[in-house]
């Protein structure tokens, strides 16, 4: 154990190899920025501590300014690799795997491993922590980690490192168009980027854990970095079209508090009204919660506003590394996945699963004193000390009634243009796609229908038809002129179902291949999934009962067909011209069109 002295030594010299760090400041680093969008207020982000005053700050260590030096971009190398399976062409998304046609770039164990198609190691690079996702353009690699509770990027020009830029918050999701990446963070209400605090940001919306939205730009052909901070709740889904980035983030209590309110405002008693502070969700919430210590039943008028769970899409446009916030939309429900958001004619999608809100609060809690402190002296006490004993105020939650789902469509100023709703009751959406005018949506409960939605007049969608069959799928693929396959459960274990969707009021399945006793990744996870439109051939690996990852191709002509079954590890594939690459953790496989191993690589 280390001696307190030798502790005291060891703060000291940290401290001063910090402040050298932070004094070495990259010049090209813009300083974070926070531009307050139009009808958004601006708040301090010390203030978000009054949703949870009680609630300790979670330990962590705050990045500081690291090193970022310029350098010039061949230009004699302008690929771009792609993760298996992309959902815009064009856009790449984050993941462990990419491949630009010449090269495999694998991030596994704290490395990121270029490897060239003949399999041969051409290059190791550091990942800044042990699981990281990887970009790569133009000769370059970005890879991005976390490290205790921070996000890290590693820039390299060949194997060379070029830059460095943190910030606090763990990465949401990442996306790259034309060399530039996105990466979209969540952080704790203290920020710091790149060693400099940031201490406002505008209120997009709110949740109880309160949360920070770091949108940092990394352009790979300067290297430029921004970052923009924005106040909102937690960010599961975005989509990237070109360079317009869509953040969908699901409305938390103290924003549903704030819409409850603002409808039955005329309703509420008037020594409540007198008590809140509509300037913004935040003050609503902390005001309502004192305001509730001498009136409860305040609840039962605020749910007759009818307030369903909802959702918020943002619009931001991109220059380079710098994006700003454009537009802002929302809907009714919140959106499953990417694949439920999609860009049409100039405007947007949105396909939501809707359920009505009950605002319930617990009863006033007055914790328990705790023990007196005496101070006695010779036996005889001669000083008593108690805490007071402060009564919290009571707790705000919701419960949720039964779902129905919807379609709503924008214009690109966020502008509601049309809208579907109460399609299938009771069920919720569990995979969704954009096939040109047609939307497919898998909803599920008992059975599995699949929805065909005419989306060709924005201002009146309408459902074309819908096909019932056992199960469910979680994700969706096109796969030629009016065909879709399907991946998901059905009893235990994975069904592959092809629909011919080409009569969208009449979709029906024709093929279908099961697998009992077992799961496939690709349900959680659409990069497991690859299809080869030229060779009719899909990709899926699955994990049998008993374990052990295995792979399946699927010839898919007018009926489905196993063409192989192998036992490797491998969760990615790439089909190139002539061969077809998997990777599996550190295992790389290079098979020939006939599905046989021609080449192995362990990577280490």
């Amino acid at each position: 154990m280390f001696k307190p002295l030798v502790l005291l030594a060891l703060a000291f010299t940290a401290l001063a190899l910090l402040l050298w760090i932070s004094s070495q400041a990259p010049p090209q680093t813009a300083p974070p920025v926070s531009t307050p969008p139009p009808q958004f207020p601006v708040i301090k982000l010390a203030t978000l501590e009054l949703l949870n005053p009680l609630e300790p700050a979670l330990p962590m260590a705050f990045p500081v300014a690291l090193y970022s030096t310029s350098a010039a971009v061949a230009t004699a190398d302008m690929k771009t690799a792609y993760a298996a399976n992309v959902q815009v062409a064009g856009v790449d998304e984050e993941d462990y795997v990419k491949f630009d046609g010449e090269r495999l770039y694998v991030a596994v164990n704290g490395k990121v491993y270029v490897v060239d198609k003949n399999l041969r190691l051409l290059e190791t690079l550091d990942c800044p922590s042990p699981h990281c996702y990887i970009f790569a353009w133009g000769g370059r690699v970005l890879a991005i980690g976390e490290v205790g509770g921070n996000t890290l990027l590693y820039l390299y020009d060949s194997s060379r490192k070029v830059a460095v830029y943190n910030f606090t918050g763990y990465p949401i999701a990442a996306r790259m168009h034309n060399g530039v990446v996105y990466i979209v963070a969540a952080s704790p209400p203290r920020v710091v980027i790149n060693g400099r605090e940031v201490n406002e940001a505008p209120l997009l919306s709110l949740d109880l854990h309160p949360n920070v939205l770091i949108i940092a730009g990394v352009d790979l052909r300067s290297p430029n970095f921004n970052a923009t901070t924005y106040v909102a709740g937690p960010a599961a889904k975005i989509y990237m079209r070109e360079n317009r980035l869509y953040v969908v983030t699901s409305l938390g209590i103290p924003d549903l508090l704030y819409k409850a309110v603002k409808a039955v405002w005329e309703d509420l008693p008037v020594e409540v009204r007198e008590r809140l502070d509509l300037t913004n969700p935040l003050t609503l919430y902390v005001t309502l919660r004192e305001a509730l210590k001498n009136n409860t039943s305040v609840v039962e008028v605020l749910n007759r506003a009818n307030i369903t769970t909802a959702t918020r899409v943002y619009i931001f446009e991109g220059d380079g590394p710098y994006l700003r916030l454009k537009a802002a939309a929302e809907v009714p429900g919140r959106v499953l996945d990417q694949f439920a958001i999609e860009e049409i004619d100039g405007g947007f999608l949105l396909a939501t699963t809707v359920a009505p809100v009950k605002f319930r609060v617990s009863p006033l809690w007055i914790p328990a004193a705790p023990p007196e402190t005496i101070i006695s002296q010779d036996g005889v006490p001669v000083a008593v000390i108690r805490r007071a004993i402060t009564p919290l105020p009571p707790s705000i939650w919701t419960s949720e009634g039964e779902p129905v789902n919807a379609v709503y469509i924008f214009d690109e100023n966020g502008n509601l243009k049309g809208s579907l709703t109460g399609l299938a009751p009771g069920e919720r959406i569990y995979a969704a796609r954009l096939v040109k005018n047609v939307l497919y949506l898998v909803t599920f409960r008992q059975v599995d229908p699949l929805f065909a939605i005419d989306i060709s007049n924005p201002e009146r969608p309408k459902v074309l038809g819908y096909l019932k069959i056992p199960g469910f799928s979680e994700y969706l693929h096109p796969v030629g002129e009016g065909r879709l396959l399907g991946v998901g459960a059905y009893q235990s274990g994975v069904k592959i179902s092809l629909f011919d969707a080409s009569n969208p009021a009449a979709p029906r399945e024709v093929s279908n291949i099961t697998i009992s006793n077992a799961y496939t990744p690709v349900f959680y996870d659409h990069h497991a999934f690859s299809y080869n439109p030229e060779a009719e051939l899909a990709f899926i690996p699955y994990t049998p009962y008993l374990g052990g990852l295995r792979i399946l191709f699927i010839e898919v002509g007018s009926k489905l067909r196993v063409r192989a079954e192998r036992d490797l590890p491998a969760d990615r594939a790439f089909f190139d011209k002539d061969a077809v690459y998997l990777v599996g953790g550190n295992r790389v496989w290079k098979l020939s069109y006939s599905l046989e191993v021609v080449g192995e690589a362990v990577l280490k």
